[in-house]
């Protein structure tokens, strides 16, 4: 569940849980005002549907509410359904306070509260909206209300007046006043604080996906070491085979290709051995790799050095590639692309190009990988990104260059975006800082 949706439950469970105690509070306190203080109310008719709203609001809230959260998380109350709870509530609210003297009532006060759960659960411009419609609903409050004795307190409305008085006037200012500064100053308030929350939620992110990272590197390291001996050894007997053959040469038939076989062996040998060294080596050191001014050509250039198949990536650098500097860590970001390259060559097993273009935009570079393979669908599009998650066949890979690639990235402010339609290959887009 993502921050917002979270944020969303607790606050409709705490607004659900909170109308539920107005409505008892409500209740009450006509209870109250009628049987001890034997107050006569003219519209108890109004008083009625105030609070019968309000109820079957919150049946309907909790109804819906429930039945949205156990379809998917996303589905949870948004700024739209709680404005128009909060937006009842201050409906409802005028209502009361119409049947029971209006600004001469005590509870008018309650207006502050509504005003202050809109600029606490809802965003800036519907808690605006609602501190408008509040000063309006107070503003009609003071045209007309119904009048009682007992709580006079010499605020008659404009409409039995006949006129606007300044008293009037200044109580409608000095509600709008304080009810603009309530608002100004929550959303402020709140907006600051959802930011600092998104910056420590971030920051965690950051940090397991390191922990990933490091725990991979050193199950990488721990497989080159466990994995040097045997290769070792395989090599070591490779080449006494190849030497024998080469002092005494056999003479069956197929004895040719059997020496072009053993030589093969050497040489893919010996590019396992020099991939173990650079996964021993570097390691973890990914991580907290040093960052380093490389232009664009030397970069582009190690990331396509040692790869199998290089011939058959096609790149088109700018023109001034070799004096466009650029501050990455060097041995990271390479391997990361170079993963993003092998990839579209392993899509491709009709031998056909990878084109590698190389672009500046906006103060960002640009690669764009592109291979002529049978492209992806969107199911396998939205999961490209998941560890361990691969197409290719068993012992073609382990589904964790984009994964890794991604985490490299975004350790430079960086992200890679894949597109594709069925037919028609697939373009990996990599955007880091220029």
């Amino acid at each position: 569940m993502d921050a917002i949706s979270e944020r969303y439950l607790i606050n409709s469970t705490w607004l659900i849980k909170l109308r539920w105690v107005a409505v008892i509070g409500q209740v009450l306190t006509i209870l109250v005002t009628i049987l001890f203080f034997r107050i006569q109310l003219p519209a108890v008719w109004a008083l009625a549907i105030a609070i019968s709203v309000t109820v079957g609001s919150n049946l309907a809230l909790m109804y819906w509410f429930s039945n949205k959260a156990q379809l998917t998380d996303r589905n949870v109350p948004s700024n739209r359904v709680l404005g128009f709870v909060l937006l009842v509530d201050l409906f409802s609210l005028t209502t009361l306070l119409f049947a029971t003297g209006g600004p001469n009532n005590p509870f008018s006060l309650f207006f502050f509260v509504n005003v202050s759960l809109s600029a606490l659960l809802l965003n800036r411009n519907w808690a605006w909206g609602l501190n408008v419609m509040s000063v309006l609903c107070f503003a009609g409050l003071l045209f007309d209300h119904y009048h009682i004795d007992e709580l006079n307190m010499g605020l008659d409305s404009i409409r039995s007046r006949g006129d606007v008085s300044l008293q009037h006037m200044g109580l409608l200012v000095a509600f709008a006043t304080c009810t603009s500064v309530i608002v100004y100053f929550m959303t402020r308030l709140t907006d600051e604080l959802r930011q600092q929350q998104n910056a420590v939620r971030q920051a965690e992110e950051s940090k397991a996906r390191f922990q990933k990272i490091e725990a991979l590197g050193t199950l990488a390291a721990g497989a080159a070491h466990e994995l040097a001996t045997p290769l070792s050894t395989i090599a070591i007997v490779a080449k006494d085979v190849e030497k024998a053959f080469e002092k005494h040469p056999p003479n069956f038939p197929g004895a040719d290709d059997v020496i072009e076989d053993v030589s093969l062996i050497r040489s893919q040998l010996d590019r396992c051995r020099g991939i173990l060294d650079r996964m021993s080596s570097h390691a973890g050191e990914s991580i907290g790799e040093q960052m380093q001014s490389v232009s664009m050509e030397e970069l582009i250039d190690c990331c396509l050095e040692g790869l199998l198949g290089r011939e058959r990536v096609q790149v088109s650098l700018p023109a001034d590639a070799d004096s466009w500097i650029v501050e990455v860590p060097l041995d990271a970001l390479s391997q990361a692309i170079r993963g993003l390259v092998k990839n579209g060559l392993d899509a491709d097993e009709s031998g056909r190009a990878v084109r590698v273009q190389v672009l500046r935009l906006d103060g960002q570079v640009q690669i764009e990988i592109t291979d002529q393979g049978p492209g992806m669908p969107e199911e396998i599009l939205q999961r490209v990104s998941e560890p361990f998650f691969t197409t290719k066949p068993p012992g073609k890979g382990m589904g964790l260059g984009v994964y890794l690639a991604i985490n490299v990235l975004r350790s430079v402010e960086g992200d890679v975006v894949y597109r594709s339609t069925p037919g028609s290959g697939a373009t990996a887009t990599v955007l880091f800082r220029g």
